[in-house]
């Protein structure tokens, strides 16, 4: 019993060398197939390369800060069609709620779904891309991180070293570009 307490304490070394790691490459690898996700059906629809990045690296943030949730709302959900309806109501709020903000912060529209089907709010939500977005949560939920933390377990200090390079060079790139 006391085995077991230990391991559910929260440490500042378990948290540097086990929990950080993770939520940098589940940050990384997200913004990155958000922003080729995001990319590629862009720059399908208008026949010519459209980089909706907004950061001079190819990562949306947006779906960098969705992932760091998901862990922890579906720790016990392994249906995927929970899955998909829960992060798709959930993704439907986030991005309402984001873009009413970029638009108060920035005064400008950072993506609009006006041209799709079953659109909402003037275009800033779609049932279509919150599908989409369960879709993909699924896959991360399912797939990537427990394959990040099967890496991680694997390759230990090796994985954490190359987590927090790359997640330097990524944020040197920033300042630089």
């Amino acid at each position: 019993m006391a085995e077991a307490e230990n391991k559910q304490k929260l440490t500042p070394k378990i948290f540097f060398t086990e929990k950080i790691p993770i939520v940098i490459s589940d940050f990384i690898i997200c913004g990155f197939v958000g922003w080729t996700y995001e990319t590629v059906i862009t720059s399908l629809y208008f026949k010519e390369f459209v980089n909706r990045g907004v950061l001079p690296i190819p990562i949306l943030p947006i779906y960098g800060l969705f992932s760091l949730f998901l862990p922890f709302i579906f720790k016990r959900k392994h249906n995927p069609f929970l899955i998909i309806l829960i992060s798709g109501l959930a993704a439907t709020v986030f991005e309402l709620l984001g873009a009413y903000i970029t638009e108060a912060v920035l005064h400008e529209r950072l993506w609009t779904y006006e041209l799709w089907p079953l659109n909402f709010f003037g275009g800033r939500i779609s049932v279509f891309s919150s599908l989409i977005f369960g879709i993909l949560c699924v896959c991360f939920v399912k797939g990537f991180h427990p394959f990040s933390q099967f890496l991680q377990r694997k390759l230990g200090k090796g994985f954490n070293i190359g987590t927090y390079v790359l997640a330097a060079v990524l944020t040197a790139l920033c300042f630089i570009l």
